[in-house]
């Protein structure tokens, strides 16, 4: 690759190319790895360089007085680019930013960023230290402009190496995808390609595609395909014989001061409340049964379950299911709690034959389907030309991806929306897999199979409560047999069934079943799967084949009008129904709209109109799953040896008619005979556009004792927040548990020493005048007083942007950075900018009252603006309050006090942590409820106060621990977090 490149970078006030400046630019031009001449200089702007960036850059308007305007600098940056290729770590805003400056730049560019995404897809972060520390490339500064040069210019030169290592079959199919894209990267993998096809490099792809050919049948695909090789099973899990009790002395020794986790983790906590879970988790393994357990913030709880799991498990040889709710605990369990679990395991073998033989443990995690790769669709989809720029990359990283991957896993890729989009059409699905007829899964290389098999033969398999739950429904089970499980995170089991025993049928849906099925290519031919069997037997030299092929292309003639008619009428009707979401107004003042398609819905005028266009398009539903299915059975009925041929196109008519017909059901019941036992609704998303019809079922208890609980021995439930008032009651009946044993462990923190939480008396109510008004002013005074240090939670995304409005530029010309979710990023990057300068506030919603961890002093302050019930007008939760008395108390109250929970113990994460928690919200001192919300907390210290005197009450308090804490020791806040004995 001996052209010249110019790796580019800036820096400036702001992300807006109209209202901010540049104020840094650097650039580097290069050869290969030689630097042929540098080009760098500061800029003046003409605004003050904000705080925000003044933190990331170190640049203040000092530094800027004497530098040159950027209309001297343009002239001379553009004779050093000259019409070299452009080189950047996502470029586009670099000129953007460029051009509203004057100086617009038509060079080629490439963006290291989508370079990565495509060559290193399982980057937990896509940064551009994130990719130089996967390239073992050094960074010493970031956020200056000819530090971040210097390191694009190493990263795109190591990516091209990286280039190197395929072979000329996949750069080709690379270079070709990416051009398809519509991007210029193409160029750097036709480079590539030319160069090693010029010096007889890459041909061992070549080698294995012919071996590949002949150990894979009817695959023409080979130049990414070394998973394909056949493999063997794992064996399965057999059970030992032996049934001995658990020895609840002995576990309880097992996590004391002495136990196998001090003999083994450094500054390891005993917790008597760790020991009482970990006994009770046993005594159940032991008698069977069910067991609810509220586990407080501290105690410790994934490793208090896991290790009598793990003896169990491995002494019976039966598996034991671990069910969570998030990812992030998923990945906790499976990379940290479970390792460090074998290694004290392995530490204490020789003290008990026990222990030696649970150190041999075999754990696992299984995701549910769409989360795996179908390699039958996949080679389908090759067939067919793009529909989007999104597939047509989709394919590019998936294409780059398959000779590394070892699990199929999409998790492994950097998907934007639009290709997690695409990513349905080659994913595994419940109505597009048969097991029994893919060739893929009859030589173990199914992605989603082999995992099912490794985890038949693991004691502890982890999963989420997503497919925990439509496992239950699934004709063939991903899960192996099991009769033991612990659901962790149970609070979220609730929704999590609601989701999974309900259905959505999308306008979307219609739109991809017609394209599947029969359409027509840009030259007028038959496509989609009945075009692409008609071509492929007209093209056997069997006689039977080519005269069902006769046969089949008369049909499609025939056929094809009516599909064409079920794809216009399945516009018509989503049209009719998006009238009907306009003319219901969105009670929460966003674009996003639920409508409840109620009994006062169905005699609108309009719905009559929804039935006569819904009754025609269940009729060209039928009419299209009763032509596929002739044409499965019609290519059952020839030779063997044809139908081998074609099995692969006979698979995808199966699945068609099973999806067809599921659509043509769902429809019919949401439209025709709805049930009273359910609940419909419309939603209609703006960004990007989405219409569906969806329903729910009004409860999910019944269904989960039916299909999870009575087939169960053993099943513990366990959360942070399951109790309100200390009781049960609630989560019982939501989740229709009736015989069960509980637990309530509190945490081991010192709340009342620890934590202040404040209760504001004389703020307006929520939606009162005023009440926005005070929750800013509060908040200015507030987190003035503490210089940040804080996490603002509100429940709905037009609060938080009225507070981000009244508070940013006021607090950041004082020095106090205020970040907004969904504003200057994700939740993730807001709490880690937090942690890296504690003079921050984050305003977050929904994501971040739950999951949200920082231990030590950059996270003092916690605000609630309002306590978190659910919104009055959502679907499902005004159904459901229909079947109670008292739906408030009953129902809205105790699910608003678990999330109130949830917020609150975003505050104290380790022993040493300290910090104030202030309630924006009188009712929880005004109203006869507010105690259900107090009472479940841990005992604070707490404070009714005027909203004039939080900022003095919370300074006092934070000054006092810190006063405490350098009394009692000289190591300052934020020591062992809760994570070193299990969360």
């Amino acid at each position: 690759m001996a052209r010249i490149y110019v790796a580019l970078d800036i820096e400036a006030t702001g992300m807006d190319p109209e209202r901010d400046e540049i104020i840094e630019v650097a650039a580097i031009k290069f050869r290969d790895e030689q630097v042929l001449e540098r080009f760098e200089t500061l800029v003046q702007p003409r605004r003050p360089v904000p705080l925000s960036v003044s933190s990331l850059t170190g640049l203040t308007m000092r530094d800027l007085r004497r530098a040159p305007i950027f209309t001297q600098v343009a002239p001379r940056l553009r004779q050093f680019v000259r019409n070299h290729p452009i080189v950047g770590q996502s470029p586009e805003y670099d000129l953007q930013m460029l051009a509203a400056h004057g100086l617009e730049l038509r060079n080629p560019v490439y963006d290291t960023f989508r370079l990565a995404t495509i060559l290193l897809p399982d980057l937990p972060a896509y940064s551009l230290a994130s990719i130089a520390a996967r390239l073992g490339i050094s960074v010493a500064q970031q956020h200056r402009a000819m530090a971040d040069v210097e390191t694009t210019m190493a990263v795109f030169l190591g990516l091209c190496d990286l280039l190197r290592e395929y072979d000329l079959e996949t750069l080709r199919r690379l270079a070709d995808y990416t051009a398809q894209a519509g991007l210029p990267e193409s160029d750097v993998f036709e480079a590539v390609y030319r160069e090693l096809a010029e010096q007889g490099i890459g041909q061992l792809g070549g080698v294995l595609a012919e071996r590949l050919r002949s150990a894979v049948p009817g695959v023409h695909h080979a130049a990414e395909l070394v998973f394909l090789l056949p493999r063997e099973r794992p064996s399965r899990l057999e059970p030992t014989g032996r049934m001995p009790q658990l020895d609840t002395e002995w576990i309880g020794h097992l996590y004391g001061q002495a136990g196998i986790f001090a003999q083994t983790l450094p500054g390891y906590e005993h917790r008597p409340g760790q020991i009482l879970m970990a006994q009770a988790v046993a005594r159940t393994f032991n008698e069977g049964g069910q067991l609810l357990v509220e586990a407080g913030t501290g105690t410790g709880k994934s490793l208090a379950y896991l290790l009598p799991a793990v003896l169990h498990a491995v002494e019976r040889g039966e598996t034991v299911v671990v069910s969570t709710d998030t990812l992030a605990l998923q990945d906790q369990l499976f990379a940290k709690d479970l390792p460090l679990l074998r290694r004290a395991l392995e530490t204490a073998a020789e003290q008990d034959p026990r222990l030696a033989r649970a150190a041999q443990f075999r754990a696992t995690v299984l995701k549910g389907r769409s989360n795996y790769l179908c390699l039958r669709r996949w080679f389908l989809r090759q067939r067919e030309p793009f529909q989007s720029r999104a597939e047509a990359l989709l394919a590019a990283k998936i294409t780059a991806w398959l000779p590394q991957t070892e699990t199929g896993d999409r998790a492994e890729l950097h998907l934007t929306s639009e290709e997690q989009a695409a990513w349905a059409q080659v994913a595994e699905s419940e109505g597009a897999c048969l097991p029994h007829r893919c060739l893929f899964n009859r030589r173990n290389q199914c992605f989603l199979y082999r995992a099912r098999a490794t985890a038949e033969s693991a004691h502890i398999v982890i999963v989420n409560h997503a497919l925990l739950l439509s496992d239950l429904l699934a004709e063939s089970r991903v899960l192996p047999p099991y009769r033991h499980l612990i659901i962790d995170e149970a609070h979220h089991l609730v929704d999590e069934a609601t989701q999974q025993f309900g259905f959505q049928v999308a306008q979307e849906d219609v739109r991809e079943l017609v394209r599947r099925v029969l359409g027509l290519d840009h030259l007028g031919r038959f496509a989609g799967a009945l075009g692409e069997l008609w071509s492929a037997l007209a093209a056997l030299p069997d006689a039977t084949a080519r005269g069902l092929a006769r046969e089949l292309g008369e049909k499609l003639t025939e056929w094809w009008p009516r599909v064409e008619a079920l794809h216009q009428q399945a516009e018509g009707l989503f049209l009719l129904l998006g009238n009907i979401v306009q003319h219901h107004p969105a009670e929460n003042g966003g674009y996003d709209r639920q409508v409840r398609i109620t009994e006062s819905v169905r005699h609108e005028t309009t719905w009559g109109a929804v039935e006569e266009v819904g009754q025609t398009l269940t009729t060209h539903l039928r009419s299209v799953y009763s032509a596929l299915h002739w044409a499965s059975a019609r290519v059952d009925e020839l030779p063997e040896a044809v139908r081998d041929e074609v099995s692969e196109l006979v698979t995808e008519l199966d699945v068609l008619e099973r999806r067809a017909r599921e659509l043509h059901d769902r429809l019919q019941e949401v439209l025709f005979a709805p049930r009273a036992e359910r609940v419909y609704w419309l939603t209609w998303r703006a960004q990007p556009p989405h219409l569906s019809l969806n329903m729910a079922p009004l409860e999910v208890a019944s269904l989960l004792n039916e299909l999870l609980f009575s087939r169960l021995e053993t099943c513990v439930l366990t959360s942070a927040t399951l109790t309100v008032d200390r009781s049960f009651a609630y989560i019982r009946e939501q989740l229709g548990l009736a015989d069960t044993d509980e637990l309530v462990v509190d945490s081991p923190f010192d709340y009342a020493s620890s934590t202040l939480l404040c209760l504001a008396e004389d703020i307006a109510e929520p939606g009162e005048p005023g009440y926005q008004r005070q929750v800013n002013e509060t908040l200015l005074g507030l987190l003035r007083a503490t210089r940040g240090r804080a996490l603002v939670l509100f429940t709905s995304h037009s609060a938080l942007q009225a507070a981000y409005r009244a508070i940013k530029r006021p607090l950041e010309q004082e020095g106090i950075l205020v970040l907004g979710q969904r504003i200057d990023g994700s939740p993730r990057q807001l709490v880690e900018r937090l942690k890296a300068r504690p003079e921050t506030v984050v305003l977050g919603t929904n994501a971040v009252w739950e999951g949200v961890d920082v231990p030590g002093e950059a996270l003092s302050v916690l605000v609630i603006a309002k306590l978190p019930f659910a919104v009055p007008s959502d679907p499902v939760f005004a159904a459901r309050c229909e079947a109670y008395d008292d739906p408030f108390h009953e129902y809205a109250v105790p699910q608003a006090v678990l999330r109130f929970k949830q917020g609150f113990g975003r505050l104290i994460r380790s022993t040493r942590d300290y910090g104030v928690c202030v309630v924006l919200d009188r009712r929880v001192v005004t109203r006869r409820y507010g105690q259900s919300f107090v009472q479940s907390l841990p005992p604070c210290t707490i404070r009714r106060t005027t909203t004039a005197q939080i900022p003095r009450l919370a300074q006092e308090w934070l000054v006092r621990q810190q006063d405490r804490l350098a009394a009692s020791t000289t190591g300052g806040k934020g020591g062992q977090s809760n994570g070193s004995a299990g969360s």
